[in-house]
């Protein structure tokens, strides 16, 4: 829906709503989360503007209605999509501090106007405490706003406006707060004052915490030592950190990253291998790639490690597009075995983590403001073959281009010369305890190829365009799906109309990304919640052996749990459907349609059917532990993440 659709209303906020809200108060480290609770354990508290409190006569924007268009707008890309809107002197959204601790920092996911002829602009907006001014934050549109009129739809790098069809609205802002920290039951309020030159500020989302510094680690070398420097924009510290870097490896000792701003001026990434760099935590130390732009050289990532642990540091970046040529290149490449990346925050990036190798882990981590996937594991990245036993638990992702996160195992890719490269399939990836929230150009998670995958315990909320949870294959050239357990997930606002096809919230089978072939075959989707999906709640294509097992679809914006949704050519396939509820349809709706007749659908147990709740789950079977409009996936940066249609 474009925006002058959007009507200035309440937001009404569905039954499922706080069960996708991040249950995170402020804490030094974020404990590991309950058992039985969906999403991730975070170190900030997310407190939306649609739930504060508008004043000097701003409204909250919100979408009530599923989108009839295959376009953009802020609504659909705000989380809870709704916001508020600041248009004039005097408008304000104000929040009191309910977290029981005090707020010395705070990131304001927002939007304001590009330039008339793009390219984005800069403005203040004022930060008040108990009615007192207290600050005026920076903000700017740099990174924002993409076009995808006159044949650039699903286009990330179209900067003109004179194209229409605007996308990428939200960027997020992040400040310490001056002075005193806003102390328990305090107010604070964002406030369009005459000195904020934008013509208006939406406001989408806060997160207030309290972060402390970590001190440097014993036997560990500082970068500064090696001559990098810190917050000089004017410097290139590439050459000093990789010195460090390498005296690191050789010596055994931990690189440390102190407080401060690094610049990477150039083109080069950074490459270790078998060591620690750690920082003093990503409100403290950054690493900022500032490519000149236009960029005419590929990138490879800002990181390039294996068998490495990174730990506790921010990684950003000037890129204004998702195109090489406007500075995007990924954050950290990362394979070999046992690696760990735990408490690291990235933001304006091609791909957050793109990740290969065996038994590694991201845990803890921030992704936001992504131009790509967030975290894509799979069996390519830095020239790998395999991606077993790699894990993520417990990261917050937020805005992302493509896939929030993806299981992606690759079959073959094939070069210039039209040869092939083959990789062993994938096994035994784990996303657990993640919560994702508002990509704008992709699924939340995304389960492509391989088998005995287990997704459990993940939020997954307000998907702009896709998806939200979804398992199949990846295009020709993806390994078939031989297994995976989808159980006890959120997935709340999702779905979508790219290419106006009207995508379910959660889906099974292949044909997802515009390639109707391929095995998904012992698909375990178990005691999942699938709460005001945009368009059909569950959905399958070809697939076989899934067992539907004692989910919950609750308001569906058009039916509850459907076999060839309209988008999709008739399946063939098997399933066994049981124990399933739905509830609240809206009139004309289904709670279960069949579409195919050559797909084998076994009913029993479900509410339509005069069920009255989950029954017992029947095995299909262990999944195998071992091998097991879009193009190719490969491990080039300007490819790195999928191109979801």
């Amino acid at each position: 829906m474009n925006r002058s659709t959007m009507r200035i209303t309440r937001r009404l906020v569905g039954p499922a709503a706080a069960a996708v809200l991040v249950g995170a108060m402020l804490a030094a480290a974020p404990p590991a989360p309950a058992a039985t609770v969906a999403g991730a354990t975070t170190p900030f508290a997310s407190l939306e503007a649609e739930a504060g409190t508008p004043g000097g006569g701003a409204g909250t924007v919100a979408l009530t209605a599923a989108p009839t268009t295959q376009y953009s707008s802020p609504a659909l890309e705000a989380s809870g999509h709704a916001y508020v809107h600041l248009a004039a002197t005097g408008h304000r959204v104000q929040w009191t501090n309910t977290t029981g601790k005090p707020i010395s920092a705070i990131v304001v996911r927002e939007s304001i106007p590009d330039a008339p002829g793009g390219g984005g602009q800069s403005a203040t907006l004022n930060l008040y405490v108990d009615g007192a001014f207290r600050q005026a934050l920076n903000l700017t549109s740099k990174q924002t706003w993409v076009y995808e009129g006159n044949n650039h739809y699903n286009d990330s790098s179209d900067q003109n406006p004179a194209d229409g069809n605007p996308r990428v609205f939200f960027d997020e802002a992040r400040a310490f707060v001056t002075g005193a920290p806003i102390a328990p039951g305090a107010t604070f309020a964002l406030q369009k004052d005459a000195a904020n030159a934008a013509a208006y500020y939406d406001i989408d989302v806060v997160d207030v915490e309290n972060p402390a510094p970590i001190a440097q680690p014993a036997n560990s070398i500082s970068i500064t030592s090696c001559g990098a420097v810190a917050d000089n924009a004017g410097v290139d510290s590439t050459g000093a950190i990789q010195s460090c870097i390498d005296q690191a490896q050789s010596q055994g000792r931990t690189l440390w990253i102190p407080s401060g701003t690094f610049y990477l001026k150039g083109t080069n990434g950074l490459h270790a291998q078998g060591i620690t760099i750690a920082g003093a935590g990503p409100w403290y130390s950054t690493v900022y790639r500032a490519v000149p732009l236009p960029n005419p050289t590929p990138l490879g990532a800002v990181f390039q490690l294996t068998s490495t642990t990174v730990r506790d540091f921010h990684v950003d970046s000037n890129a204004t597009s998702r195109a090489s040529a406007d500075g995007a290149g990924g954050a950290m490449d990362t394979t070999g075995t046992n690696w760990v990346a735990d408490n690291i925050w990235t933001q304006h990036t091609l791909s957050g983590f793109w990740a290969s190798g065996t038994g590694g882990t991201v845990r803890n981590s921030r992704l936001t403001t992504i131009w790509a996937d967030g975290i894509n594991v799979n069996n390519v990245s830095m020239g790998n073959s395999v991606g077993n036993n790699l894990t993520a638990t417990n990261n917050f992702v937020r805005g992302t281009g493509d896939d929030g996160m993806a299981i992606n195992s690759v079959n073959y890719n094939t070069d210039g010369n039209g040869n092939r490269t083959y990789y062993t399939a994938m096994s035994n990836a784990s996303f657990t305890h993640n919560t994702i929230v508002a990509p704008w150009g992709g699924k939340g998670i995304g389960i492509y190829g391989g088998s005995g995958h287990d997704v459990e315990y993940n939020a997954i909320s307000d998907t702009a365009r896709y998806i939200g949870l979804g398992a199949g294959r990846f295009g020709v050239n993806g390994n078939d799906l031989l297994g995976a357990t989808v159980s006890n997930n959120v997935v709340t606002r999702s779905g979508g109309n790219g290419y106006s096809q009207g995508q379910p919230a959660l889906h099974v089978g292949n044909g997802g990304d515009g390639q109707n072939v391929g095995v998904v075959d012992r698909v375990v989707v178990a005691n999942n919640t699938v709460a005001d999906s945009l368009y059909d709640g569950i959905g399958f294509s070809t697939s076989t052996n899934t067992q539907l097992q004692n989910n919950t679809v609750t308001s569906p914006w058009r039916n509850g749990i459907v076999v060839a949704p309209p988008f999709y050519p008739a399946p063939s396939g098997s399933a066994a459907i049981t124990g399933n509820t739905v509830t609240g349809l809206r009139s004309g709706t289904s709670a279960y349609l069949n579409n195919s007749g050559g797909f084998a659908a076994t009913l029993s147990g479900n509410s339509w059917q005069g069920g009255t709740g989950p029954v017992e789950a029947r095995s299909a079977g262990p999944p195998p532990r071992s091998p097991a409009p879009c193009r190719p996936r490969t491990t080039t940066p300007a490819a790195r993440a999928s191109p979801t249609t």
